[in-house]
Protein backbone atom coordinates (compact mmCIF):
# COMPACT_ATOMS: atom_id res chain seq x y z
CA UNK A 1 0.00 0.00 0.00
CA UNK A 2 1.43 3.51 -1.32
CA UNK A 3 0.65 6.20 1.20
CA UNK A 4 1.62 9.72 -0.06
CA UNK A 5 3.47 12.38 1.96
CA UNK A 6 0.48 14.95 2.53
CA UNK A 7 -1.38 11.69 4.24
CA UNK A 8 1.99 10.81 6.27
CA UNK A 9 1.58 14.55 7.75
CA UNK A 10 -1.52 14.47 8.33
CA UNK A 11 -0.93 11.53 11.03
CA UNK A 12 1.76 13.91 12.61
CA UNK A 13 -0.69 15.88 14.75
CA UNK A 14 -2.05 13.11 16.13
CA UNK A 15 1.02 11.24 16.81
CA UNK A 16 1.76 14.43 18.77
CA UNK A 17 -1.22 14.13 20.67
CA UNK A 18 -0.94 10.33 21.62
CA UNK A 19 2.92 11.36 22.60
CA UNK A 20 1.48 13.70 24.57
CA UNK A 21 -1.33 12.26 26.31
CA UNK A 22 1.19 8.97 26.94
CA UNK A 23 3.76 11.50 28.37
CA UNK A 24 0.94 12.72 30.89
CA UNK A 25 -0.29 9.22 31.70
CA UNK A 26 3.09 8.79 34.09
CA UNK A 27 5.33 10.56 35.83
CA UNK A 28 7.33 11.02 39.30
CA UNK A 29 7.59 13.19 41.67
CA UNK A 30 11.01 13.82 43.00
CA UNK A 31 12.74 15.86 45.89
CA UNK A 32 15.94 16.49 48.20
CA UNK A 33 16.98 13.10 49.97
CA UNK A 34 18.20 15.08 53.15
CA UNK A 35 16.43 17.34 55.19
CA UNK A 36 16.07 21.02 54.36
CA UNK A 37 17.96 23.05 56.93
CA UNK A 38 16.35 26.35 57.16
CA UNK A 39 17.03 29.56 59.26
CA UNK A 40 14.02 31.14 61.46
CA UNK A 41 13.66 34.84 59.62
CA UNK A 42 15.14 33.95 56.61
CA UNK A 43 13.46 32.47 53.13
CA UNK A 44 13.67 28.84 52.42
CA UNK A 45 12.53 26.63 48.95
CA UNK A 46 11.68 23.14 49.43
CA UNK A 47 12.61 21.23 46.29
CA UNK A 48 10.05 19.51 43.71
CA UNK A 49 9.87 18.92 40.70
CA UNK A 50 8.80 15.94 38.12
CA UNK A 51 10.28 13.27 35.78
CA UNK A 52 10.48 13.58 32.97
CA UNK A 53 10.24 17.26 33.07
CA UNK A 54 6.91 17.91 31.64
CA UNK A 55 4.54 21.30 32.52
CA UNK A 56 2.94 21.29 35.22
CA UNK A 57 1.04 24.37 34.07
CA UNK A 58 -2.16 21.91 33.65
CA UNK A 59 -1.72 20.20 36.80
CA UNK A 60 -2.49 20.23 40.59
CA UNK A 61 0.26 21.22 42.68
CA UNK A 62 -0.50 20.45 46.89
CA UNK A 63 1.58 21.41 49.64
CA UNK A 64 0.71 20.05 52.54
CA UNK A 65 2.22 19.18 56.36
CA UNK A 66 1.99 15.55 57.59
CA UNK A 67 0.25 14.41 60.77
CA UNK A 68 -1.47 17.99 60.94
CA UNK A 69 -5.24 18.39 61.38
CA UNK A 70 -5.39 21.07 58.77
CA UNK A 71 -2.78 20.21 56.31
CA UNK A 72 -2.87 22.71 53.14
CA UNK A 73 -0.01 25.36 52.90
CA UNK A 74 -0.07 25.86 49.20
CA UNK A 75 -2.67 24.54 46.30
CA UNK A 76 -2.06 25.40 43.40
CA UNK A 77 -5.41 24.06 40.85
CA UNK A 78 -7.06 25.85 37.63
CA UNK A 79 -3.86 27.45 36.83
CA UNK A 80 -3.92 29.98 39.93
CA UNK A 81 -3.36 29.36 44.01
CA UNK A 82 -6.56 28.66 46.09
CA UNK A 83 -5.12 29.07 49.46
CA UNK A 84 -8.86 29.91 51.26
CA UNK A 85 -8.04 26.67 53.48
CA UNK A 86 -4.45 27.69 53.97
CA UNK A 87 -3.02 26.96 57.40
CA UNK A 88 -3.44 30.66 58.92
CA UNK A 89 0.30 30.38 59.67
CA UNK A 90 1.56 30.52 56.33
CA UNK A 91 -1.17 33.79 54.86
CA UNK A 92 1.25 35.44 52.83
CA UNK A 93 4.81 33.41 53.43
CA UNK A 94 4.42 30.59 50.23
CA UNK A 95 4.64 30.91 46.79
CA UNK A 96 5.50 28.74 43.68
CA UNK A 97 7.68 29.35 40.87
CA UNK A 98 5.12 30.26 38.24
CA UNK A 99 8.04 30.76 35.41
CA UNK A 100 9.48 27.02 36.22
CA UNK A 101 5.70 25.09 36.32
CA UNK A 102 6.40 24.78 32.35
CA UNK A 103 10.04 23.03 32.89
CA UNK A 104 7.97 20.55 35.93
CA UNK A 105 9.29 22.63 38.53
CA UNK A 106 6.45 23.02 41.42
CA UNK A 107 9.04 23.71 44.41
CA UNK A 108 7.50 25.68 47.36
CA UNK A 109 9.01 28.79 48.55
CA UNK A 110 8.49 29.78 52.09
CA UNK A 111 9.36 33.36 53.68
CA UNK A 112 10.20 34.77 56.97
CA UNK A 113 10.58 30.85 58.26
CA UNK A 114 9.21 30.13 61.67
CA UNK A 115 10.33 27.60 64.74
CA UNK A 116 6.73 26.22 63.44
CA UNK A 117 7.69 25.54 60.37
CA UNK A 118 9.66 22.64 61.19
CA UNK A 119 8.75 19.03 60.38
CA UNK A 120 7.20 16.42 57.18
CA UNK A 121 5.94 18.48 54.11
CA UNK A 122 4.37 16.44 51.59
CA UNK A 123 4.49 18.02 47.34
CA UNK A 124 1.52 16.02 45.84
CA UNK A 125 1.09 16.46 42.47
CA UNK A 126 -2.22 15.19 40.12
CA UNK A 127 -3.24 15.02 36.93
CA UNK A 128 -6.78 13.59 35.51
CA UNK A 129 -5.04 10.30 34.83
CA UNK A 130 -2.01 10.25 37.47
CA UNK A 131 -1.11 11.83 40.58
CA UNK A 132 2.01 11.16 42.86
CA UNK A 133 3.77 12.69 45.82
CA UNK A 134 7.22 12.73 47.71
CA UNK A 135 8.07 13.41 51.73
CA UNK A 136 10.06 16.29 52.45
CA UNK A 137 11.82 16.81 56.21
CA UNK A 138 12.20 20.26 57.28
CA UNK A 139 14.56 21.25 59.77
CA UNK A 140 14.89 24.64 61.69
CA UNK A 141 18.22 25.40 62.86
CA UNK A 142 19.38 28.72 64.54
CA UNK A 143 23.23 29.33 65.27
CA UNK A 144 24.26 31.11 68.56
CA UNK A 145 26.40 33.78 69.56
CA UNK A 146 29.92 32.67 71.00
CA UNK A 147 29.87 31.58 74.69
CA UNK A 148 30.41 34.93 77.08
CA UNK A 149 32.39 33.59 79.78
CA UNK A 150 31.88 35.55 83.00
CA UNK A 151 34.52 35.19 86.35
CA UNK A 152 32.18 35.72 89.91
CA UNK A 153 35.51 35.77 92.11
CA UNK A 154 35.60 32.89 95.00
CA UNK A 155 32.91 30.92 95.25
CA UNK A 156 32.05 27.60 97.52
CA UNK A 157 35.66 26.79 97.66
CA UNK A 158 37.10 27.40 93.99
CA UNK A 159 36.73 30.01 91.01
CA UNK A 160 33.11 30.45 89.77
CA UNK A 161 32.95 30.73 86.39
CA UNK A 162 29.43 31.08 84.20
CA UNK A 163 29.28 30.77 80.19
CA UNK A 164 26.17 31.87 78.32
CA UNK A 165 25.27 31.55 75.16
CA UNK A 166 22.15 33.22 73.05
CA UNK A 167 19.74 32.28 69.61
CA UNK A 168 20.35 28.41 69.58
CA UNK A 169 17.81 26.31 68.21
CA UNK A 170 17.19 23.36 68.82
CA UNK A 171 18.86 23.49 72.66
CA UNK A 172 22.30 22.94 72.41
CA UNK A 173 24.14 21.49 75.32
CA UNK A 174 26.88 23.14 77.26
CA UNK A 175 29.94 21.86 78.30
CA UNK A 176 32.91 22.59 80.90
CA UNK A 177 36.55 21.43 80.14
CA UNK A 178 40.21 21.69 80.95
CA UNK A 179 43.20 22.54 79.29
CA UNK A 180 43.57 19.13 78.55
CA UNK A 181 39.94 18.61 77.57
CA UNK A 182 38.37 16.74 80.03
CA UNK A 183 34.81 17.71 80.80
CA UNK A 184 34.65 19.24 84.34
CA UNK A 185 31.46 18.33 86.70
CA UNK A 186 29.38 21.81 86.39
CA UNK A 187 25.70 22.60 87.79
CA UNK A 188 22.56 22.08 85.78
CA UNK A 189 22.50 24.48 82.65
CA UNK A 190 19.48 26.87 82.88
CA UNK A 191 17.16 27.24 79.54
CA UNK A 192 15.40 30.64 78.45
CA UNK A 193 13.21 31.53 75.71
CA UNK A 194 14.34 35.21 73.82
CA UNK A 195 11.57 37.03 71.84
CA UNK A 196 12.01 34.50 68.75
CA UNK A 197 11.39 31.41 70.47
CA UNK A 198 15.31 31.02 70.83
CA UNK A 199 17.33 29.49 73.01
CA UNK A 200 19.56 31.10 75.91
CA UNK A 201 21.98 28.55 77.53
CA UNK A 202 23.75 29.26 80.87
CA UNK A 203 26.34 26.90 82.71
CA UNK A 204 28.06 27.65 86.28
CA UNK A 205 31.16 25.62 87.07
CA UNK A 206 33.40 26.23 90.46
CA UNK A 207 37.27 25.30 89.12
CA UNK A 208 40.33 25.02 90.99
CA UNK A 209 43.80 25.81 90.28
CA UNK A 210 45.66 23.60 87.55
CA UNK A 211 49.10 23.81 86.03
CA UNK A 212 47.93 26.38 83.35
CA UNK A 213 44.38 27.71 84.43
CA UNK A 214 42.92 27.55 81.27
CA UNK A 215 39.11 26.37 80.75
CA UNK A 216 36.94 26.21 78.48
CA UNK A 217 33.08 26.48 77.86
CA UNK A 218 31.78 24.69 74.86
CA UNK A 219 28.26 25.13 73.14
CA UNK A 220 27.24 22.58 70.37
CA UNK A 221 24.37 21.01 68.56
CA UNK A 222 25.42 17.42 68.26
CA UNK A 223 22.82 16.15 65.47
CA UNK A 224 23.42 19.21 63.62
CA UNK A 225 26.83 19.17 63.82
CA UNK A 226 27.22 22.52 65.08
CA UNK A 227 29.80 24.28 67.80
CA UNK A 228 31.27 27.34 69.19
CA UNK A 229 33.68 28.23 72.20
CA UNK A 230 35.26 30.51 74.12
CA UNK A 231 38.54 30.09 76.59
CA UNK A 232 39.00 31.99 79.76
CA UNK A 233 43.07 32.08 81.48
CA UNK A 234 42.06 33.20 85.44
CA UNK A 235 45.28 34.92 86.80
CA UNK A 236 47.54 32.91 89.04
CA UNK A 237 47.25 35.62 91.83
CA UNK A 238 43.50 35.17 91.82
CA UNK A 239 43.69 31.83 92.82
CA UNK A 240 46.40 32.65 95.56
CA UNK A 241 43.95 35.22 96.49
CA UNK A 242 41.29 32.91 96.57
CA UNK A 243 43.03 30.73 98.81
CA UNK A 244 43.64 32.74 101.06
CA UNK A 245 40.26 34.27 101.01
CA UNK A 246 39.29 30.75 102.27
CA UNK A 247 42.31 30.17 104.80
CA UNK A 248 40.60 34.04 106.16
CA UNK A 249 37.35 32.69 106.23
CA UNK A 250 37.84 29.43 108.28
CA UNK A 251 39.56 32.01 110.62
CA UNK A 252 36.80 34.27 110.91
CA UNK A 253 34.63 31.49 111.54
CA UNK A 254 36.88 29.85 114.25
CA UNK A 255 36.64 32.80 116.43
CA UNK A 256 33.31 33.37 116.10
CA UNK A 257 32.89 30.40 117.33
CA UNK A 258 35.63 30.71 119.99
CA UNK A 259 33.40 33.89 121.34
CA UNK A 260 30.27 31.95 121.06
CA UNK A 261 31.58 29.09 123.23
CA UNK A 262 33.57 31.54 125.82
CA UNK A 263 30.17 33.98 125.90
CA UNK A 264 28.15 30.35 127.24
CA UNK A 265 31.08 29.64 129.32
CA UNK A 266 31.23 33.58 131.19
CA UNK A 267 27.04 33.61 131.22
CA UNK A 268 27.16 29.69 133.26
CA UNK A 269 29.57 31.16 135.51
CA UNK A 270 27.88 33.99 136.16
CA UNK A 271 24.40 32.16 137.00
CA UNK A 272 27.00 29.88 139.20
CA UNK A 273 28.29 32.60 141.21
CA UNK A 274 24.68 34.56 141.23
CA UNK A 275 23.35 31.16 142.57
CA UNK A 276 25.92 30.50 145.25
CA UNK A 277 25.38 34.57 146.38
CA UNK A 278 22.25 33.59 147.14
CA UNK A 279 22.77 31.00 149.24
CA UNK A 280 24.81 32.64 151.36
Amino acid sequence: MNISWSECLRFIPLLLQLTTVSTLESFEVLGPADPVVAVPGEDVVLPCYLKPNISAMDLSVEWFRVQTKNPLVHLYQDHEDRNENQIPSYRGRTSLFPEELNNGNTSLKVKNVRLSDSGEYKCFVQSAEWYDDYSINVQIKAIGTHPVISNEGYKEGGISLVCESKGWYPQPQVVWMDSEGHNLPAEHTETHRDSMDLFIVRRRVIVQETETNRFTCQVLQRDLKEMKETMTEIPGELHIFSINSSMETRRVRNVICFCIVLICVLIHLYESVSTLMIVL
